[in-house]
């Protein structure tokens, strides 16, 4: 990724604060046909290896499950928008941008042996828990339950290298990009302005 240190995001914690906020991600693996790439929710495990793991399963006649075992990109996009010239004092000495933040992931997918419903429960939970009436993997009819295992693989990534980007005007003088934050709330650019917000107040 290419991230001039003013845009890098350094701190662990604020990478993975973003993987768990955006975590339908992309894995791109390469293979002997070239590069392949899956859209997929992804769990993080933070306290597992130095940077953490992602764990996530893919149907079995994906060809991304062949590529396990070779190392791989997990992509996480967090909020962007465009930014105008037009926001800045001066339009004439600015041009088009984009505002974003993105974390990067790489390591070694590998298939998991083991409770493939367990797994699926773990998602189950991530996404229904918050939900009053949230469902359930066990109101699957029994012979449902019996066969989902058979149609996916399970992997888990140890994540070797992580790499965190988040281009929020900070190369411009702060007035400029308070009046930023301004273009992006009458653009309704709500989460991108409490990225930018926080970064402020940290400059």
């Amino acid at each position: 990724m290419y991230r001039p240190d003013v845009f890098a995001m350094q701190d662990l914690g604020s990478q993975h604060d973003l993987i768990d906020a955006c975590d339908f991600g992309l894995l791109i693996g390469n293979g002997a046909t070239g590069l392949f790439a899956t859209h997929l929710p992804m769990l993080l495990k933070r306290d597992e290896g130095k940077f953490g793991a992602l764990y996530g399963h893919v149907a079995r006649p994906n060809p991304q499950a062949g590529l396990f075992g070779t190392e791989a990109l997990a992509v996480f996009s967090g909020p962007h928008a465009y930014v105008s010239p037009t926001w800045y004092s001066d339009r004439s000495s600015n041009v088009p941008t984009w505002n974003y933040m993105a974390v990067h992931c790489t390591g070694v997918p590998s298939s998991i042996e083991g409770d493939v419903l367990a797994h699926l429960g773990d998602m189950v939970e991530r996404y229904e828990g918050t939900r009053t009436s949230g469902w359930r993997l066990d109101e699957l009819k029994p012979q449902m339950r019996e066969s989902l295992p058979r149609g996916i693989v399970t992997f888990r990534m140890e994540i070797t290298r992580i790499e965190g980007k988040a281009k929020l005007s900070q190369n411009k003088p702060r007035e400029e990009r308070e009046r930023v934050i301004q273009g992006l709330v009458a653009a309704g650019e709500t989460k991108l302005v409490d990225a930018m917000r926080a970064a402020l107040e940290k400059a």
